[in-house]
């Protein structure tokens, strides 16, 4: 299948030009990871405010002193009908602290949310910018195989002529088939770059043309602490601190409260109806294997989620020191590629093709020379894409204007 694939012309460009803000656009819209999220968080807020109200009341019916030996509702003047409602008070602040934790929850999911737009939009540029790689190293490759198209052909009249060697034709021949090959290779590679690029901006959009020069992107604007990724840390270090409060609200008691309306059956005797009240309340005096040991896990939760905190703020500091160091170094070989390599890779392959042209200089090192060149072009695409993607990294951690 792989095979039959690679023999299957690539679609042909059509459309205006992609840009990368674009690209970004289509990328974000409706994006199923970002709206998972949103949606998370907003069940959660829904459950603060659930989490706050008192417990539904529970309504009591009842029929009480029913004579064991006739079963008779209006032959016994002890026999009652009562009817009642009872309402429970939860343990102290228990139900604030419920809904503070799921507040906090709710703020968890949004940080997921915004760190999922995020990581989006750096899928979407790293795909954007393979694709630019690729395509460039095509312009490149197919340039230079006409030029060693030309070199053959110059290299078949020489050899006609006597003024050049079989093995120089051979080396010709030799070089523009393997270029040839390089050129499938990169054809193959352009086609999974495309495809990564349409999974964020769909089919028809991928295979639009893409600038000229690679895009420029914005300069890094925020701190690490600012990251969506420590806010979600932070949202579940505040959700267990309110667990510990709500912990500790097992040792405060739980109230019930019941009201009855209790009437006789038997109304001959001229028996008033009757009205209680009832108060319940629960004691928590063993509290040495529940209470004590629900709150000792809840604080170890806690304290474990400040660890997760710190340890994934070390972790991202890796990250940014690492990628800011790759890319100041990558800057500075894009600089020395355009200021100084490109063109004395040119100057090189040009007068290297003069010599050739007037007898001075041998065909090997005039392949050399247009090799150099080939390979320096290649790689300056290769930094200045490598440079790009290490911003794209540096835009993910710190964050950007927008």
């Amino acid at each position: 299948m792989l095979g039959t694939a690679l023999l299957l012309p690539l679609p042909a460009l059509s459309g205006p030009i992609l840009s990368l803000s674009e690209a970004e656009r289509l990328a974000r819209r409706d994006d199923p990871a970002t709206l998972r999220y949103q949606e998370l968080a907003e069940a959660r807020r829904e459950a603060s405010v659930s989490a706050r109200q008192l417990p539904d009341p529970a309504l009591i019916m009842e029929v009480m002193d029913v004579a064991r030996d006739g079963f008779s509702l209006e032959d016994d003047t002890m026999t009652q009908l009562r009817v009642g409602v009872r309402q429970t008070f939860p343990r102290g602040d228990s139900r604030r602290l419920a809904g503070d934790r799921e507040g906090a929850m709710a703020q968890a999911e949004a940080a997921r949310g915004s760190n999922a737009e995020r990581a989006v939009v750096r899928s979407v540029r790293r795909a954007y910018l393979s694709l630019h790689e690729q395509r460039g190293m095509l312009e490149v490759l197919e340039q230079s195989q006409s030029l060693f198209e030309d070199l053959r052909q110059i290299t078949e009249r020489e050899f006609a002529s006597g003024f050049a060697e079989q093995q120089d034709l051979l080396r010709a021949e030799l070089e523009l088939d393997r270029l040839s090959d390089r050129l499938l290779a990169v054809q193959a590679q352009e086609a999974a770059a495309m495809a990564q690029l349409a999974r964020w901006v769909g089919q028809q959009d991928a295979i639009r043309p893409l600038p000229t020069q690679p895009p420029e992107l914005a300069e890094p604007a925020g701190d690490l602490l600012g990251h969506p990724l420590l806010a979600v840390e932070q949202a579940i270090v505040a959700a267990g601190e309110h667990d510990v409060e709500l912990v500790r609200q097992g040792y405060r008691p739980q109230w019930s409260v019941e009201l009855n309306y209790g009437t006789p059956t038997e109304r001959g005797m001229g028996m008033p109806d009757r009205l209680s009240a009832m108060v319940m309340v629960d004691l928590p005096l063993f509290t040495r294997q529940r209470q004590d040991r629900d709150l000792a896990a809840s604080v170890h939760r806690r304290e474990a989620a400040q660890h997760a905190w710190d340890e994934q703020v070390r972790e991202m500091q890796r990250q940014l020191d690492e990628t800011q160091a790759r890319w100041a170094r990558l800057h500075e070989r894009e600089l020395r590629y355009a200021q100084r390599l490109l063109p004395q890779a040119k100057d090189n392959a040009e007068a290297a093709e003069h010599g050739y042209r007037n007898g001075t200089t041998d065909f090997n090192a005039f392949v050399r020379a247009r090799l150099i060149e080939l390979e320096t072009r290649i790689e300056a695409i290769r930094v200045a894409t490598q440079r790009r993607l290490e911003q794209v990294d540096l835009l993910y951690l710190l964050g950007e204007n927008v």
